[in-house]
């Protein structure tokens, strides 16, 4: 019962880091995305104060614009795994726990009949040892 319950947990314990480090991935991924945004604005701001778009300005925001996209879609695409992870792996603790729930029930109900079994046993011995008023055994 304890090595199911350690396994259970050491599983658990495991997808959860496994989820953290791609959460983590993610959030890298996310920042390098709002730096290149913000580099982005900064150029789309000159670009509107100055009203001259030279080439090389233009190539590396079409460049960094499809940069972004990419990233993004990548995003979204591990995030919608990740988080059928997560759902999956809430699913199966639900189970194994309602399994566990279960197997306790079990192991309560087995060790209660025990106890009848051996009360049963023993009043009967008592029964056998004990001799009966006014019998006599010949």
């Amino acid at each position: 019962m304890e090595e199911i319950r350690d396994s259970y947990l050491e599983e658990e314990v495991y997808q959860l880091q496994e989820l953290r480090r791609e959460l983590d991935r993610s959030n890298k991924n996310c920042r390098i995305l709002q730096y290149r945004l913000r580099k982005a604005e900064q150029k789309s701001l000159r670009v509107a104060q100055t009203g001259h778009v030279d080439g090389e300005l233009l190539r590396g925001l079409e460049q960094d614009l499809k940069v972004a996209k990419d990233v993004s879609v990548r995003l979204h695409n591990e995030l919608e795994t990740v988080e059928d992870k997560r759902t999956r792996a809430e699913d199966e603790n639900e189970q194994l726990r309602q399994k566990l729930i279960e197997v306790e029930i079990s192991k309560q109900a087995m060790q209660n009949e025990l106890e009848r079994a051996k009360e049963v046993q023993h009043a009967s011995l008592l029964d056998i040892e004990t001799p009966v008023h006014g019998a006599h055994f010949y």
